[in-house]
Parts: C-alpha cells; structure tokens; sequence
C-alpha cells in the first residue's frame, strides 16, 4: 500500500535531541525487560517489543491464524510466516502510535460490521463463516479486532499520504497501453477492449492506490529507526 511528494515526517534537525531520546528509549526498554525478568511465566509468552509495547507469541500465533484464514488457505508456522506476521504487527503498532498524535479518527463499529459483512459473504453465509472461524481457532470478537486494525492502516492512508498523489494525463496513458497490450495478449487479438476514457476512473483508482501504499512503506521504513525494537523471540528477526 513517482513519490516525490512523500514528506518526511520526521524530524531530522538536531543531533543531540536524538540522541539523548534513543537513550532514554534504551534505558526503559531496558527497565522494561528488567521487570518482566522477574515474571518468567510472562517473558516466556513475550515475541517483540516497541518501544513500550509488547507484542505477544500468542498475538502473533492469531495473527498467522486471521491471516489464512481471510486467505481462505492452511495456517503457515514456519519461519518466513512467522516474520511476515511479525512485520504486519510492528506495522501496525508504529500506525497506531502515529495515529494516537493526530486528528485520525478511528474506523467506526458500522465499517467494522460491514467489512464483516463483506467477510461472511466470501465464506457464503453465517453459518459458514462461524463454522470456518472454529476451525481456525478464531471467533468474530477476534477477526473484527483484525478488521478493524485493517481499516485504521487503510484511514492512516488515506489521511498521511492519499492527499499528496497527483496522477498526470502521461501516467494514465502508460499504463492504459501496458495493460492494453496485456489484454491484447491474453485475448490473441479477439474481441474489443475497454477504451482508455472507460478505463480512466479505475486507473486513477489503481494508481493512488499503489503510490498511497509506496509511499506508507517508505514511512514506515523511516518510523522503524525511531524506535526500540527488540525481538525477544531471535527467529523473527530478519538476517
């Protein structure tokens, strides 16, 4: 989820404020690990911690399980499953943090059903929808806790970085003929393919969208030097 109008949002003036700030991170991360040294029964079930949150084996064991499931495929536990989880739930931890500073607004409980909604129809109805969230492990209190962090990283988006996408005339000719040509492919030269002013409003659509996400990940590429992240489980670091 071309970008020369991302802005830096963090502030890059003044190395000695920084400083200072990463020790103090440092030192209550430190204090932090200190005090859950003394509840070994609690440090054990602890993955990762951000700054001043921490992130659960267990959240990241119902993170792998919503995942397949919305994927509507088998629950993946090895290695690269796990850091992808691992990765989702920083993002969305550093989307948060930077959400709770701002005018967001979270995403109501109507979007939430909604989405639900939308959610329950894929798997054909309610009954099998709760029928499938047993056999993952999950029920609806646990996936609409999922959904609704999906929409507050789609709200971030369209708050941070949706504004600053400007989509030229050349942008939505070049990639009308690449797709054109594509189709014109796959359909050996048969039949009559959308025209580019039919074509126009998805490809406006689909081009925000790419960039808006670009330029999140260049965000959160940036938000990740700003805090403390200390993987307490080893293997969810990446090499």
């Amino acid at each position: 989820m071309s970008f020369g109008h991302f802005r830096n949002w963090i502030d890059l003036s003044g190395a000695a404020p920084r400083a200072a700030s990463g020790v103090s991170r440092r030192f209550n991360v430190v204090l932090l690990l200190l005090t859950l040294s003394a509840h070994a029964e609690v440090l054990d079930k602890i993955a990762i911690i951000v700054d001043h949150t921490v992130i659960t084996e267990m959240q990241l064991d119902e993170e792998l399980r919503v995942t397949a499931f919305l994927n509507h495929e088998p629950v993946k536990h090895d290695v690269a499953a796990r850091q992808a989880a691992a990765r989702r739930l920083i993002e969305q931890e550093l989307v948060r943090q930077e959400a709770s500073a701002t005018q967001y607004t979270p995403p109501s409980p109507a979007r939430v059903d909604r989405l639900y909604a939308d959610t329950e129809k894929e798997y054909g109805g309610a009954k099998p929808m709760t029928e499938a969230l047993d056999k993952y492990g999950l029920n609806e209190a646990i996936l609409k806790d999922h959904l609704r962090r999906q929409l507050m990283i789609l709200g971030f988006i369209d708050l941070r970085f949706r504004p600053d996408v400007e989509i030229s005339e050349q942008d939505i000719t070049e990639y009308y003929n690449k797709k054109l040509a594509d189709w014109t492919k796959a359909h050996q030269g048969t039949g009559t393919p959308p025209t580019l002013d039919d074509s126009r409003a998805a490809i406006e659509r689909s081009l925000t969208n790419e960039r808006s996400e670009y330029a999140l990940s260049l965000w959160l590429d940036e938000a990740r030097k700003e805090v403390n992240i200390v993987y307490l489980d080893k293997d969810l670091a990446k090499p």
